[in-house]
């Protein structure tokens, strides 16, 4: 298993819709047999009272979003009426605030880690798994925040702890900015 994470993520997610705390898991099989790979991730907050989050399921993350959204137009539409003169700049926030939403829906049903059986033939499960960061425990995030990552197998529990922003000398990579 390999755990990638953005150095950059703390500050990320407080700008995305629902501030959710994504990382990128890859799994990679080389038994000769058949390996079910289940996803059952979960992430623990150590600075915040050690609260363990399970991760979004896509499918569901993604109804609610689609949900809000139209709540959120639908809003927007009912005080076009009350102040029509308003109308462009509340057209153009709920253009905007779709645009966002459509955007990372397609990128939660392209992206995201689903369980898989991995075997020689198919070997590999890789994705974007996202985890809730908005309940009564979890308050702003602190300058360095430390984290477990635990993925939850039949028989075994594995641990990836890791820290963000990463300290000084640790390796970090960042594609240049064309």
């Amino acid at each position: 298993m390999t755990l990638l994470i953005d150095s950059q993520e703390l500050s990320k997610s407080r700008r995305r819709l629902y501030k959710p705390l994504g990382v990128f898991l890859s799994v990679t099989y080389t038994g000769h047999g058949k390996f079910d790979f289940p996803a059952d991730l979960r992430m623990q907050f150590v600075r915040h009272h050690n609260v363990t989050e399970g991760f979004l399921d896509p499918a569901g993350f993604s109804t609610r979003m689609q949900n809000d959204v139209d709540t959120k137009v639908f809003d927007l539409e009912r005080e076009i009426k009350k102040h029509p003169e308003s109308q462009e700049e509340k057209t153009n926030l709920a253009r905007e605030y779709q645009k966002e939403v459509a955007e990372f829906l397609e990128f939660l049903s392209t992206q995201s880690l689903e369980p898989a059986i991995l075997t020689p033939g198919n070997p590999e499960a890789h994705g974007w798994v996202f985890f809730p960061t908005k309940n009564k425990w979890l308050g702003s995030w602190k300058e360095r925040e430390d984290f477990i990552l635990h993925v939850w197998m039949k028989d075994k529990v594995y641990q990836f702890p890791f820290s963000l922003p990463p300290t000084e000398g640790e390796l970090i990579l960042r594609k240049r900015d064309e």
